[in-house]
């Protein structure tokens, strides 16, 4: 995260982290659906600690339930000192809902979600 993401507190804009949030749960949902999905409805948002200008995040986003056309991802993002060595802190976490779309942008059928094994 850069300076330039800052607020008037010195800490990350909220809606920056936002933003990944979105990018990383459409992407998970545009790789189930093999296609486009846009962001219906953001169901939880909680912001756990502040980010600094100089954090490096890391956003992960996972499917939990895949409907007729929506999908819902999991999201986690945590945040490490760009300059010091330790665990990395979870600063926000998030649930979202997706819809897949066709060219028309009308929604259309996503496949089933299938358990990832155990290995």
């Amino acid at each position: 995260m850069s300076e330039h993401d800052t607020n008037l507190y010195g800490t990350i804009h909220g809606g920056v982290v936002m933003k990944l949030i979105d990018d990383a749960g459409a992407a998970a949902a545009g790789r189930h659906a093999d296609g486009p999905a846009v962001t219906v409805s953001v169901d939880r948002m909680s912001f756990l600690a502040p980010v600094r200008a100089g954090d490096l995040l890391s956003v992960r986003a996972e499917l939990e339930r895949a409907g007729r056309t929506s999908m819902t991802a999991a999201v986690r993002v945590t945040a490490e000192r760009w300059n010091a060595s330790g665990p990395a802190a979870e600063v926000a976490t998030a649930r979202v809902t997706f819809v897949a779309i066709d060219a028309g942008g009308r929604p259309r059928r996503v496949p089933a979600l299938v358990p990832a094994q155990d290995s």
